[in-house]
């Protein structure tokens, strides 16, 4: 949480940092501004700030963010109701929380599995594009099991569609994986999408459009997405959509077969992570 505060400091200013900073040279620019001394600069600029802040600030949980200097309450509603980046690391968090018997009976409801084994999870962070040296994409969230020999990618979407190039780009990831032994070869791998609503695709016909996408692009990670090797990949792998409802419901019914005294943490934390799903925005519609 550190790392994405730090990356993306328009999650504590309401904006990025080189907007805030162009923000403020463009009132100090001003014909009132030039007037005043230091003291009166620095209290002028206050005001401009606060004065910001106090327009910006919503009154109701689900109303539109703007694209503002926000207070620290705007700030967090903004993320918390809104935002797909915040959503992924509470995701990041809970999946690496969870006992492996969670994930086990989850995935089991998706995929062939055979469970037991120890499941260790990644989110996106500069910690994993350091060590596996792997920096032509983004991806969200991985879950690995090398005793099942099952690696799935957990996509997450708040809103928005898959990218134009989403398959080809994790089936070159997938494939570097293997190359730099970060998992074994003979390793299945799952890309899962979990999704406000499902978006309806034929995945035959989705991966011949981002072939012919990677062709016309001039990008050379992309040419390498789409060479031979990694569409076999593409056409091999499994794919499953799912709704954050149906994980909701799923948590429900997981939890309430939980002990009350002896697994009352676990209980908690899938309580706490289907507490923070069902306050999202879209979940207002």
């Amino acid at each position: 949480m550190l790392e994405w505060l730090l990356w993306g400091t328009n999650n504590v200013l309401g904006i990025t940092k080189t907007k805030y900073r162009d923000r403020i040279i463009e009132w100090l620019d001003g014909e009132e501004a030039m007037k005043l001394n230091i003291v009166e600069r620095k209290k002028y600029i206050a005001k401009l700030i606060n004065d910001e802040m106090a327009i910006s600030e919503q009154n109701r949980r689900y109303d539109r963010p703007g694209s503002s200097i926000a207070s620290p309450r705007e700030a967090l509603r903004r993320a918390k109701y809104f935002s797909e980046d915040y959503l992924n690391k509470e995701f990041d968090i809970f999946w690496s929380l969870v006992s492996d018997k969670y994930l086990d009976e989850f995935y089991g409801k998706y995929i062939d599995l055979k469970q037991g084994g120890k499941w260790y999870t990644h989110g996106n962070s500069g910690i994993f594009g350091c060590s596996t040296k792997i920096n032509v994409m983004q991806m969200d969230n991985l879950s690995y099991n090398p005793d099942a020999k099952i690696l799935v990618a957990n996509e997450l979407k708040l809103g928005g569609k898959k990218n134009q190039d989403q398959i080809l780009k994790y089936s070159l990831m997938y494939k570097l994986l293997i190359e730099r032994q970060f998992i074994n070869q003979d390793v299945k791998f799952i890309l899962m999408f979990f999704s406000d609503k499902i978006e309806k695709m034929n995945i035959g016909e989705t991966i011949e459009k981002e072939i012919e996408y990677c062709y016309s692009s001039s990008k050379s990670t992309l040419k390498i997405a789409s060479s031979d090797e990694c569409i076999e990949i593409a056409k091999s792998t499994k794919y499953v959509a799912l709704t954050w409802c149906d994980l909701i419901d799923f948590n429900k019914k997981y939890s309430g077969k939980l002990d009350v005294a002896d697994q009352q943490v676990e209980r908690k934390l899938i309580w706490g992570f289907n507490e923070t799903l069902t306050n999202k925005a879209f979940m207002s519609k």
